[in-house]
């Protein structure tokens, strides 16, 4: 001990010693201790006690200890017309957390003879039986479901204060104006959020019927019957919307610039309105649809040219949107390939949990030199923040759940899909080289894999959201849910 440190040692189960420690609002060098599942002190380099006891010491000399990744955006078992992925909660689980993703947040989007409700609870026993993962949910309403907003409030009994809604997919899941607004208004009371898919159906409609006219629809014809207006379209009538009722309003996977600009430039006025990109809109243009296996990439909204590509990309690096998620969708190649013929019938989506958390450290760190705690908001802290989970998750601070990534930028390896543990057997990233090394990911306090492997399968936590931070932390951290 120092001298005159009159502070006896305290015993904690784990400590990471010596990394280069990163939260949204900056970096330093430090050591981080966890007790009983969440971090019990935080220390800066300059400042860290003489004698620390610990039953297992980690050293992160020369590396990131990072908080553990939150996917905003994840679809485990997901129906798209008649077609289901098989994926459950565990193997899903399983593939985040070896991408780096400590939490997830799902969709219960019900099918058409179940109520929001009833969608909820079936998601939430799935989670009980089988993730490894932390686990929080969205709610989903329709328009078959205009009936049933009075469940809005046992929705958030169950701990679930953000719901999506679908400005396209007639008959199937979209939300017309009234119940969009309706949803905005009630979910206001509960400081809650509406999440919003955003793509202008009339103009879809419109595109398709003139492609049916000239035979059957090729998949990739996707980005003629899905152009960046109709995105940019449904973003600006959505946000009137939000701003008629004066309500917080998410878009997801938003894969234009003048989309995410139209949000930003919102939120400039006084709006609390809010962009997520995902790794395969900033990555990927649509070139792969002329390539082999071009199907496997047909996804909503569709891949864009390349130059969309590289400025939304641009965006990214700057900081100008609030997160990225994954979109996971775990489609194989096969129900792809047997409806390239058919886009009527083509399941959208393409799988990503696990691979959000390393490409984009690879593509923003290693190779546009934005800064970690710029990545850090918008792999973690922010969506921990826009889905109600923060300050128990996105921090690393005492008292928050010890939720921890060690993460070097030495390193590369090659994602393939037969290296990836998520249930679909392709990844629309596959030959990429990604940069850096994830060495070690840490779900409240316990090491769940060590150098690409899983090493312990103890279940995850469901979690319930709290009231959405607009401005900064909240007073509580979101509660678990009982078993």
């Amino acid at each position: 001990m120092r001298e005159n440190d009159e502070v006896a040692a305290a015993a904690y189960d784990l400590v990471l010693a010596g990394g280069q420690i990163a939260n949204a609002d900056g970096t330093f060098p430090g050591t981080v201790a966890i007790q009983d599942g969440r971090i019990a002190a935080v220390w800066h380099a300059d400042a860290i006690p003489d004698l620390i006891e610990a039953t297992e010491v980690l050293d992160c000399s020369g590396r990131w200890v990072i908080p553990g990744g939150v996917d905003p955006h994840v679809h485990v078992g997901i129906t798209f017309g008649d077609v289901q992925t098989p994926e459950d909660h565990l193997r899903c689980s399983r593939a985040a957390l070896l991408g780096g993703t400590t939490t997830i947040v799902d969709f219960a989007i019900g099918r058409p003879d179940q109520s929001p409700l009833a969608a909820v609870d079936e998601r939430l026993a799935g989670a009980r039986e089988g993730s490894l993962a932390d686990y929080a949910l969205h709610g989903c309403y329709t328009d078959r479901d205009a009936e049933q907003l009075d469940q809005i409030p046992d929705l958030v009994d169950r701990g679930v204060r953000t719901i999506k809604v679908y400005t396209t997919y007639r008959e199937q899941m979209m939300a017309s104006d009234g119940l969009v607004r309706s949803i905005m208004e009630r979910l206001m009371g509960f400081d809650g959020m509406t999440y919003v898919h955003a793509e202008d159906n009339s103009t879809i409609e419109t595109l398709m019927a003139q492609l049916a006219g000239q035979g059957p629809i090729p998949y990739d014809k996707i980005r003629v019957a899905r152009p960046e207006a109709a995105e940019v379209r449904a973003v600006r009538h959505v946000l009137e919307i939000a701003a008629d009722v004066g309500a917080p309003v998410y878009f997801v996977h938003q894969s234009t610039p003048v989309a995410s600009q139209l949000t930003r430039m919102a939120r400039a006025r006084g709006q609390l309105a809010y962009s997520e990109v995902c790794p395969h809109y900033v990555t990927l243009d649509e070139s792969v649809y002329d390539a082999h296996a071009g199907e496997c990439y047909t996804c909503c909204p569709p891949l864009r040219n390349k130059a969309t590509v590289e400025s939304l990309m641009r965006a990214v690096a700057a900081g100008h949107v609030d997160t990225i998620g994954s979109d996971h969708c775990a489609f194989g190649a096969a129900i792809k390939l047997e409806r390239k013929h058919d886009l009527t019938r083509m399941p959208f989506g393409m799988p990503g949990v696990q691979t959000r958390v390393p490409l984009m450290l690879s593509e923003l760190v290693c190779k546009r030199d934005v800064s970690m705690s710029t990545v850090v908001s918008l792999l973690s802290t922010n969506p921990a923040r826009l889905c109600g989970l923060y300050p128990r998750k996105g921090v690393i601070a005492a008292g928050a759940d010890a939720d921890l990534l060690v993460w070097s930028p030495e390193g590369e390896s090659t994602l393939t899909a037969a290296g990836l543990a998520h249930d679909s057997d392709y990844t629309p990233f596959e030959g990429w080289r990604v940069q850096g090394s994830l060495s070690t990911v840490i779900r409240r306090g316990t090491v769940m894999c060590r150098d690409g492997a899983l090493v312990d399968d103890s279940p995850g936590q469901l979690l319930a959201s709290g009231p959405i931070s607009h401005t900064g932390p909240v007073a509580l951290p979101g509660r678990q849910l009982s078993a």
